[in-house]
């Protein structure tokens, strides 16, 4: 087993296991197709303030496994398009975030940015 194959197999195996780090979110992609994946969401939420003194747009961090049936492959990406729908407090329903940016990747993980 190679260093790739273990970074691979830890992500999906330990970090994105939901009795470890990850929890169920639901990956939407831009066609309207979703699938159910599990991630890691940062729920410290940044906020964007817009200069026209609008609207606080919250900003989460999500890390899913780089992978395209355990969690979303970067190939399959479509930034902007794409969203995933999580609980922004614990105990709420789900809701519907636009993946804007890929902040980090590896062969194991991607780091999203979902507004």
């Amino acid at each position: 087993m190679t260093l790739h194959d273990v970074i691979q197999s830890d992500s999906i195996n330990l970090f994105a296991n939901p009795n470890d780090f990850a929890e169920p979110v639901s990956y939407i992609k831009r066609t309207g197709k979703s699938r159910s994946i599990n991630a890691i969401v940062v729920r410290d939420a940044l906020a964007i303030l817009p200069e026209d003194g609008d609207t606080i747009t919250p900003v989460f961090e999500v890390s899913v496994a780089n992978d395209i049936t355990q969690g979303i492959s970067s190939e399959e990406l479509d930034l902007g398009g794409d969203a995933i729908a999580f609980a922004v407090r614990v105990g709420r329903k789900p809701e519907r975030r636009t993946i804007t940016k890929l902040l980090s990747h590896d062969e194991g993980m991607l780091v999203l940015e979902c507004r």
